[in-house]
């Protein structure tokens, strides 16, 4: 897994500490500039005992079929739909913002399916 430009904390949730990493390829700042090609991601995750990251959702900019900027949704089954094109984020600071307003909901979704 490759590491994060930076992390911070999103809260506690069923006694386990949920985090938001950032990662973007070749770095922040292109991927920051619509003008220049970069990929990257926001990773909502809380890291096990054994120290594994347990990724609970991720926006990111990889292009699909259906489209670019989404959510996958990896708090859901296998079998269900895991990816939302349907999202209003433009940027690598607005997907930061809409995992870090919803993170509970989705910590709660995933504890729900996999707990």
């Amino acid at each position: 897994m490759s590491e994060f430009e930076y992390v911070i904390e999103a809260g506690m949730f069923r006694d386990r500490s949920y985090q938001i990493g950032t990662r973007a390829d070749p770095n922040l700042d292109a991927a920051a500039d619509p003008s220049q090609e970069a990929s990257w991601a926001v990773i909502l995750f809380y890291e096990q005992e054994d120290g594994e990251r347990i990724e609970v959702a991720r926006v990111d900019n990889t292009e699909h079929d259906e489209g670019v900027i989404h959510i996958d949704r990896l708090y859901r089954e296998e079998q269900a739909d895991r990816k939302d094109f349907d999202i209003d984020v433009t940027s690598v600071y607005e997907a930061e913002k809409y995992i870090s307003e919803d993170w509970q909901h989705y910590a709660r979704q995933h504890w729900e399916n996999y707990e």
